[in-house]
């Protein structure tokens, strides 16, 4: 079974897990907007006892949602509204009882954005949903790696506070080895290359990060792996965390991720190719050293052999 494959509910018993549009509602208004019923019927169901929250009967109607609470109603002469669709989920690549490490795929927000589309969900939200959908209640899940929205690969949650602490700590201390590859325009040379300069935000450009002394300190190790034409695949090595920084520093090197147009990345590519493909670093408990590969994308690999090499025959041991 995959790890993450939700478990159907009993026969006869219709499962709801709340999106981030109900959380917040109450019980009540929340089960009412999923289930199409009215509010005085989802009263008959809780006095019924047919209505079950994370696993347990529930008989207060003012309780308020939380994102990817389980609801789960056993109906009699109700007509329900059928569960949304389940999103796409993303594959975890490690999980025990302190972490979660998961796939993320280009175009998702680690955290909600500014603006959200309609239906729009965060990696950390798919994440939720999907443990929910797999356990029959709502799972602790932290937000506490970031990725930016461009950006594929290695993601890791803490799934309790103690854990959170624990990989401050590690993140803080340096303990934890980032491997990127990027598709960059041009590239270095053959000797590894380390590039420094501080990181700010960019006054003229919302959202934009760019090298300045007002900034923060940031350095970043870049090798090349292969010669494409006028592309280059790289290996990147962050040796802070600052937002952006890959991206803005990769750009001031002169040799932008492609397609990366906010940092000067040009076309010829279906998408910027910037993939966290490898953390290393002690578990926040056993202090065993752990490494996380996310495999190279699909359409990552498909492009590279376009241009006639194999991702995996490149890729760094």
């Amino acid at each position: 079974m995959n790890p993450v494959e939700p478990i159907a509910p009993k026969p006869g018993v219709v499962r709801y897990l709340v999106h981030p549009e109900l959380a917040g509602q109450r019980l009540d208004q929340g089960l009412a907007a999923l289930t199409g019923i009215p509010r005085r019927r989802v009263r008959a169901l809780v006095a019924d006892g047919r209505l079950w929250l994370n696993g347990r009967a529930i008989r207060v109607l003012s309780r308020q949602l939380h994102l990817a609470d389980v609801l789960d109603v056993v109906p009699e002469d109700e007509a329900l509204a059928p569960p949304p669709p389940t999103p796409p989920i993303l594959p975890i690549l490690y999980e025990d009882g302190w972490l979660v490490a998961a796939d993320k795929a280009a175009g998702l927000t680690t955290q909600p954005p500014r603006r959200r589309a309609p239906g729009e969900l965060t990696a950390h939200e798919r994440v939720l949903l999907q443990l929910a959908a797999r356990e029959g209640k709502r799972v602790e899940v932290l937000l506490f790696h970031r990725l930016d929205r461009v950006t594929t690969g290695v993601l890791v949650f803490p799934r309790q506070r103690d854990a959170a602490r624990a990989l401050a700590k590690i993140w803080s201390s340096g303990a934890a080895q980032k491997q990127y590859l990027a598709l960059v325009h041009g590239g270095p040379g053959k000797m590894p290359q380390k590039i420094a300069g501080a990181i700010a935000s960019d006054p003229l450009v919302p959202g934009r990060f760019r090298v300045a002394r007002s900034g923060k300190p940031a350095s970043t190790e870049v090798r090349l792996l292969v010669r494409l034409a006028e592309f280059s695949l790289v290996e990147v090595r962050p040796l802070t965390g600052r937002t952006h920084q890959v991206r803005v520093h990769l750009a001031e090197a002169g040799f932008p991720v492609a397609g990366d147009t906010l940092y000067g990345g040009g076309g010829g590519v279906p998408r910027p190719f910037l993939h966290a493909w490898r953390l290393t670093f002690p578990h926040p408990r056993t202090g065993r050293q752990l490494r996380l590969e996310a495999p190279v994308p699909a359409d990552m690999q498909v492009f590279l052999a376009g241009l006639g090499v194999a991702a995996d025959a490149v890729l760094p041991r």
